[in-house]
């Protein structure tokens, strides 16, 4: 569903501990439902979900649909922005590297069960947000990455400024294709499809190659509004010549951590606020 913008993960950390999570949305709380999760894949997962409707209060025709948080409220509860919605968990929807976060949809109060059927997003972006999109774009033959902060699932680190593309409000990593520039979200490339965030309705022929550090990383297949969907292509990636299995990648007030998820855990012996070399081959 992440792949079609029709859900959003908001993180207020990226490690894996569960904390306390604020309300992004503000209305009436309709439902609260306990449900199974999959079978967990890692140590420390619950086998239990938690459903969280609440009423749009600007559209009756629909709601929002939260997941991922044990909820510290009741049934018929008015919630606004930064109120306190409960605490986040990890179960087994999720990846061993996947950070504890609050799973937001937009949905139709007849459908809010069935996984599929969301209404797409449309993140706000300030007007006049356009640089020079031919603007020169630096090349490495390796990218370098100041680690900043290692656990046993994931390592996350900072890339150069001149690797992030801003369109305001967000930041985010630059992708290319042809004479255009974009954010790239998603996981490269092992959740297989990304979105691109595009500064306007931008007009692209597609299918599209696009490319991250001049190396090509997916297919732009299709486009809606603001969004382009992506299908990423195999390759290979490395840091400092150790294979990994790929990038999470994240929007943020600033330039972002990416995270650099290892095949296996403990498999990098580099301390924080070291540089380390992360290289991108197309296969």
């Amino acid at each position: 569903m992440h792949q079609y913008a029709i859900g959003i993960d908001i993180y207020d950390q990226l490690n894996i501990h569960n904390y306390e999570v604020l309300s992004p949305v503000s209305g009436t709380v309709l439902q609260i439902r306990e449900m199974r999760s999959p079978k967990q894949k890692f140590e420390g997962a619950i086998d239990k979900e938690y459903l969280t409707i609440i009423q749009n209060p600007d559209d009756e025709n629909t709601v929002f649909k939260i997941l991922h948080v044990k909820p510290a409220l009741k049934v018929g509860q008015e919630v606004d922005p930064g109120d306190l919605l409960g605490e986040t968990i990890r179960n087994g929807y999720f990846a061993p590297w996947s950070s504890p976060h609050l799973h937001l949809e937009l949905k139709k109060p007849q459908d809010v069960l069935r996984a599929k059927g969301g209404i797409n997003f449309k993140l706000s972006r300030q007007k006049n947000t356009i640089t020079d999109k031919r603007e020169a774009i630096t090349i490495y033959d390796q990218i370098p990455v100041k680690i900043h902060h290692i656990c046993e699932e994931f390592i996350l680190g900072r890339f150069p400024n001149e690797v992030y593309l801003q369109i305001k409000p967000f930041f985010g990593l630059k992708g290319t294709c042809k004479n255009l520039s974009f954010i790239v979200d998603g996981g490269i490339p092992q959740y297989k499809h990304g979105i691109l965030h595009l500064y306007n309705n931008e007009i692209i022929e597609t299918p599209q190659p696009i490319y991250f550090n001049n190396i090509k990383i997916g297919v732009l297949n299709n486009l809606h509004e603001n969004y382009g969907f992506v299908n990423f292509t195999p390759m290979k990636i490395s840091l400092s010549n150790i294979p990994i299995r790929g990038l999470s990648l994240f929007l943020a007030r600033n330039r972002p951590f990416i995270k650099l998820i290892p095949f296996h855990e403990n498999h990098f012996n580099i301390k924080e606020n070291s540089f380390q070399y992360l290289k991108i081959t197309a296969t």
